[in-house]
C-alpha cells in the first residue's frame, strides 16, 4: 500500500474553567488534509475512528508544527503514536536558526515565507473559546467553524512542508522526532507535587512576603514599604566594597548598572547577602503574580519543555518549577510511600565537551580528575598537589569561575566583577587558563574564525545556526559546548524513554525521573544504558561521567535547603496563630 502524507492539527480545551490541568482535558477534534489529494478528514471528540485511522496509516508520514501537541492529543486517548513525523516548527527553527530569529510559531513561519495565514485577531479569539469549551457543540455552524479553523492549520502546515528540504533533513528530523515523542510522553506525566504546602505558601505570600523582607531589611534596608529599592542594595554593596558591573545601554551608548536576572545571579556568588536577596525576590514573583501549571486532582505540576527555543537548539521551558527559587524544588515529592524521585545529571559537562571537542590532553586530565576545578588549579600551579575543596575553597572557586568562564567569552575585566579581585590577579588567572589549555584556544579560534567566514555553525550531530558577520564573538565561543550539550541532552532523553525509564523533566544536563524503591538498580542500569549510548553518538571514546541521586521523601537541593527550612517554619508558626485566635461569632 502506498504511504500517505499528511498534514494533522488538533483542537482540545478544558472542563470548568481549569485551563491546563491535564484531568480537565476534554477533546474537541482532530484533523488531518492529505498532501497529494484533496482527501480531508476529521475526528470529533473521542470518536473511535481516530484510532483506526492511524492504524491504517502505520507506513504514513503526518506533518505538524510543534508536533508534541498533536502526539500528546493522541496519547491521552490511548491513540499509539505513528512511527513517522515531521515536524514544521523544528524545520523552520532549523532552517532559520540565528540570535534573533528565533520566534518560530505558525503564523510567523508563514510570514516569514510570504506565506498566506490566518488572521491572528480571530485565531485568538477561537482559540480561546475552543480552550474554554465555550461552544455548543452540537450547533452545527459552530462546530463547522472549528473544523474549518482545525483545517486552515493543516493546510499551513503542507505550505510550510512545500518549503522545506525535506530530503537533506530527513535523517536529522528522525532524531529530532524520536525526542518530541519522548517529550510528549514526559509532559502528560507530570512531576507530583506536595500540592498542600504549594497552597499553604501561597495563601500566606504576605506574611511570608512580610517576614522575608524584614529579615533582609535586618542587613540593609533593601525593601522600603513592601518594594524593593535597587539603590539601597547598591548603597550597601559599595559600603561592603562589592562593586557592581557596568553596562552600557544600547540606546543612549551611556554606562548603567543593571539589576537583570542574570546580573544578580552573577553576583550572588560574591556575597551570601546577595544570593538571599536574589532568591528572595524570586520567591516573591513565585508566589505573586506568577503560578505554577498545578494539577490538583493529579497532584501533579505539568509544565511545558519549550524544545528548540535557543540558538544553541537548547530547551527553555515555561512555568518550571527549576526555573523558580531553589527552594521551590523541595516541593516536587515521590508519587507514592513505594516511589522514590532521582535525579542523574552529567558531571562537569561543559568542561567535558570542551575537552572532548578540542582534543586537548590537558583539560582532559583535569576532567578526569575527581574535581575538575581542584585539578585545573593544581596544574597551573595555583594550588599544592593533594589540595581539596574543603582544605583550598576559596582557591577552586577563582580557577572554577574561569573554568567555566572562559567558554562564555568573559574576559578578564568580567573575571575580576564576578569573583570581586584585582583586574591584575584576573588577567593572571586567564592566562594561566590559555597556558595550560593552548590546544583548546587554538581550536576555539579556528572554529570561531571558521564560522564567521562560513556564515554558519554546526554541532556533530548536525544542529546549527547561521552566523551574521556582525554578531559577538562570545556567543560563537560558548556555541560549540552549549550546543554539543544540547545534542547530548536530546539523544540522552530519546535513550532514557527507549528503556521505559519514567522521566519526569530535563535540566540542562539533568534529568529527573521517577521508580519504584525496588527498582532503583534496575533504574541504574538504565540510566548506564542510555547515557552511555548517547555519549558515544556524540563524544565517542571520551568519558563523560554523571551522578545518580536518589531522593527518597523529597527532592533536596543543597542551595535552597536553609529558605525552604525557615519558609516551612515560618508557615508552621502562622498555621499555629491561626489555629489559637478565636474565630468572630456571627450572629444570626
Amino acid at each position: 500500500m502506498r504511504a500517505n502524507v499528511w498534514a494533522i492539527d488538533s483542537e482540545w480545551g478544558f472542563r470548568d474553567d481549569k485551563v491546563d490541568q491535564e484531568s480537565a482535558f476534554f477533546p474537541v477534534v482532530m484533523c488531518a488534509a492529505n498532501l497529494t489529494s484533496d482527501k480531508r478528514v476529521w475526528f470529533w471528540g473521542q470518536d473511535p475512528a481516530l484510532h483506526d485511522f492511524f492504524m491504517h496509516g502505520a507506513n504514513d508520514t503526518f506533518i505538524g508544527h510543534y508536533a508534541i501537541a498533536e502526539m500528546k492529543y493522541l496519547l491521552r486517548l490511548g491513540v499509539p503514536l505513528p512511527e513517522r513525523w515531521f515536524d514544521t516548527f523544528v524545520a523552520c527553527r532549523y532552517e532559520n536558526n540565528a540570535p534573533g530569529r528565533l520566534e518560530a510559531g505558525l503564523s510567523h513561519a508563514l510570514q516569514l515565507r510570504g506565506l498566506p495565514g490566518l488572521g491572528l485577531h480571530a485565531k485568538k479569539d477561537l482559540q480561546n473559546r475552543i480552550l474554554r469549551l465555550q461552544f455548543d457543540a452540537q450547533d452545527a455552524v459552530q462546530r463547522q467553524q472549528i473544523i474549518d479553523y482545525c483545517m486552515s492549520d493543516c493546510d499551513a502546515c503542507l505550505r510550510l512542508y512545500g518549503r522545506c528540504d525535506t530530503v537533506g533533513m530527513a535523517t536529522k528530523m528522525a532524531h529530532w522526532v524520536e525526542y518530541l515523542k519522548a517529550v510528549a510522553r514526559m509532559e502528560l506525566r507530570g512531576i507530583p507535587f506536595d500540592v498542600d504546602a504549594y497552597e499553604s505558601f501561597r495563601s500566606r505570600k504576605c506574611q511570608i512576603k512580610d517576614a522575608l523582607t524584614a529579615q533582609i531589611n535586618e542587613t540593609a534596608p533593601v525593601y522600603k514599604q513592601g518594594s524593593f529599592s535597587k539603590r539601597s542594595l547598591l548603597n550597601w554593596c559599595q559600603s561592603a566594597g562589592i562593586e557592581w558591573p557596568r553596562k552600557t545601554s544600547r540606546n543612549t551608548g551611556g554606562m548603567y548598572l543593571p539589576m537583570d536576572r542574570d546580573t544578580l545571579k552573577g553576583m550572588g556568588a560574591r556575597h551570601p547577602f546577595i544570593e538571599e536577596v536574589r532568591e528572595v525576590r524570586k520567591t516573591m514573583d513565585s508566589l505573586g503574580q506568577r503560578r505554577l501549571p498545578i494539577d490538583f486532582e493529579r497532584r501533579r505540576h505539568h509544565f511545558s519543555t519549550s524544545v528548540f527555543r535557543s540558538v544553541s537548539g537548547r530547551n527553555q521551558p515555561k512555568d518550571f518549577v527549576f526555573s523558580g527559587p531553589k527552594w521551590m524544588r523541595s516541593l516536587m515529592v515521590p508519587e507514592s510511600p513505594d516511589h522514590v524521585l532521582v535525579y542523574v545529571d552529567y558531571t562537569a559537562q561543559e568542561v567535558g565537551l570542551a575537552a572532548a571537542l578540542s582534543d586537548d590532553e590537558n583539560m582532559r586530565g583535569i576532567y578526569e580528575a575527581d574535581d575538575c576545578h581542584m585539578a585545573f588549579a593544581i596544574k597551573a600551579g595555583g594550588a599544592p598537589l593533594g589540595a581539596t575543596k574543603s582544605s583550598h575553597p576559596e582557591v577552586r572557586k577563582k580557577f572554577k569561575a574561569v573554568n567555566l568562564g572562559v567558554q562564555y567569552g568573559q574576559t578578564e575585566h568580567g573575571i575580576s566583577q564576578k569573583l570581586g579581585i584585582p583586574l591584575a590577579d584576573a588577567e593572571r588567572l586567564l592566562e594561566s587558563h590559555r597556558t595550560t589549555f593552548s590546544t583548546f584556544w587554538d581550536w576555539l579560534e579556528a572554529v570561531v574564525d571558521a564560522a564567521l567566514a562560513r556564515g554558519s555553525i554546526s554541532t556533530p550531530c548536525g544542529w546549527r545556526t547561521l552566523v551574521p558577520r556582525n554578531s559577538n564573538l562570545r556567543t560563537w565561543m560558548n556555541w560549540p559546548m552549549q550546543a554539543t550539550g544540547s545534542d547530548l541532552m536530546r539523544l540522552t532523553v530519546t535513550y532514557m524513554d527507549q528503556q521505559r525509564i519514567q522521566l519526569l523533566a530535563p535540566v540542562h544536563d539533568g534529568f529527573l525521573m521517577t521508580c519504584r524503591r525496588d527498582e532503583v538498580a534496575d533504574l541504574r542500569t538504565a540510566v548506564k544504558v542510555a547515557c552511555t549510548a548517547a555519549i558515544e553518538h556524540v563524544t565517542p571514546g571520551f568519558p563523560l561521567r554523571w551522578d545518580f541521586e536518589v531522593h527518597e521523601h523529597r527532592f533536596q537541593d543543597a542551595d535552597g535547603a536553609a529558605l525552604w527550612r525557615r519558609l516551612h517554619s515560618l508557615v508552621a508558626r502562622i498555621e499555629a496563630s491561626e489555629r489559637s485566635t478565636p474565630r468572630p461569632v456571627v450572629l444570626t
